[in-house]
């Protein structure tokens, strides 16, 4: 089995654990504020800075060359929506880096001094995500807030990239010439399966956000029967 498709498949069930989060959830319905998003930019914005840094650092090994392609940096882009949204929606940011954020830097800290080449998994699992559902994201944000152009969603886009699709099928060829043996691939995929759970629990955290921010009787509302 391909490396691309075995993460595909392998990782299945954890992309459907975090695709049902309530917070997820909300922001389908509508139900996400300006205050909370920004919370979620200014995590992802960490997460991003340290991931995007070792990869810059590491970019010759001959693993993680493979797979790094500087189009996809995010950092810039998250920079850019923050500050839209503190102008926009006079948003503000926690000033300090969330729990569930933390854990989430620290983790990959420790894989990349230790196991560099499952950094993988990270580039794998964030950009084919922001490349896919982003997307689908990026569409209920513009109708949520009311968002004109590419204001506010610098994030999901891709200006380097003519052809997301295309490139996508690019990502995943790249990741089937990874020289890996057995071993390698079943560590690939843990690591896959943890970066998920990661991002899970940044959902988790920014749902208990949500539900203060936006009141709990309108909270509820979001997930009463439709």
């Amino acid at each position: 089995m391909s490396i691309a498709l075995m993460l595909r498949e392998g990782t299945a069930e954890k992309h459907h654990e975090t695709e049902t989060v309530p917070y997820l959830r909300a922001i389908f319905r509508g139900g996400l504020d300006p205050q909370t998003y920004t919370y979620q930019l200014e995590s992802l914005k960490y997460v991003y800075e340290v991931m995007e840094n070792l990869f810059e650092i590491n970019k010759n090994d001959p693993i993680l060359s493979k797979v790094y392609y500087s189009e996809l940096n995010r950092l810039e882009s998250l920079n850019e929506d923050i500050t839209f949204f503190q102008k926009k929606f006079n948003t503000s940011l926690r000033g300090k880096i969330s729990n569930a954020t933390a854990k989430y830097i620290q983790y990959i800290e420790s894989v990349a001094s230790t196991r560099p080449a499952m950094l993988v998994a990270q580039s794998y699992v964030r950009y084919l995500g922001d490349l896919s559902g982003g997307q689908a994201i990026k569409k209920v944000l513009v109708k949520s807030f009311g968002l004109e152009g590419n204001d506010g969603t610098a994030f999901y886009e891709f200006p380097k990239i003519s052809n997301l699709n295309e490139f996508k099928g690019i990502y995943r060829q790249a990741l089937d010439t990874l020289p890996f043996d057995e071993l390698q691939k079943k560590e690939l995929l843990e690591e896959a399966r943890t970066t998920f759970d990661l991002n899970k629990f940044l959902f988790l955290e920014l749902d208990e956000d949500l539900r203060k921010n936006i009141g709990e009787e309108k909270y509820q509302s979001l997930f009463s029967a439709r």
